[in-house]
């Protein structure tokens, strides 16, 4: 399947009802999707599928691979992963997302799928199913749609999730490890002018954690 057939197939799909929330940060996240399409030779007919979708949490890992991050999103997984992959390298490049379709369940109802379509969501909206997702799609390109969506999803929730991330310096773990260093190089200071038994103490962890240079002027007034 060429480019031009892959946006084709995505011109048809329509989301229709969005998930109020966006992907967490710290924890796992399972939404439930409703996809909505004609059967083929059956007027009248909808096929619909319903799954939940687990996304684990994101990971501040660059791995290349990006098809093995899909798992149960049909037959041609790896060839929308790989079409998909340029419009998406740098959502990945920063937080690997790793998402898995569960208990996918199919059947076909009466009716045309904007009547089915409806029907599903008058009952979300009453049950305030806030977090369940209805998708009108081509039945062919079902695991598309949904990979589909299922990034726009992440991409929304990935300002949200960076600067959650970044609030506890996890995009950072040298730089917290440096001043976690700093600060203790800082009490080791206070320590050793009230006891000089810990100047060698100090004098070693200096030059333990690359430091001496900086420090030296101060140490040396010890002496």
């Amino acid at each position: 399947m060429d480019a031009e057939a892959f946006r084709k197939l995505l011109d048809q799909v329509t989301v229709l009802r969005a998930p109020a929330h966006t992907l967490a940060t710290f924890g796992a996240t399972r939404l439930t999707y409703h996809l909505v399409s004609p059967v083929k030779d059956l007027k009248g007919r909808t096929r619909l599928r319903r799954s939940t979708v687990l996304s684990e949490k994101p990971r501040i890992i660059t791995p290349d691979a990006f098809a093995e991050r899909f798992q149960g999103f049909g037959r041609q997984t790896k060839q929308f992963a790989q079409w998909l992959t340029p419009a998406y390298r740098d959502l990945l490049r920063a937080l690997e997302y790793n998402f898995k379709n569960q208990d996918l369940k199919t059947r076909v109802l009466a009716g045309e799928p904007q009547v089915v379509a409806s029907r599903i969501i008058t009952d979300l909206d009453r049950r305030e199913a806030r977090d369940e997702t209805v998708i009108a799609c081509p039945d062919v390109s079902w695991g598309l749609a949904l990979m589909k969506f299922t990034l726009d999803h992440a991409a929304r929730s990935f300002p949200v999730q960076v600067r959650d991330l970044e609030r506890r310096g996890l995009f950072d773990p040298e730089g917290k490890e440096s001043d976690r260093r700093r600060r203790e190089v800082e009490q080791l200071f206070a320590a050793a002018r009230k006891d000089r038994g810990a100047v060698e103490l100090l004098g070693r962890k200096l030059r333990e954690y690359g430091l001496f240079e900086e420090y030296e002027d101060r140490f040396l007034a010890f002496f």
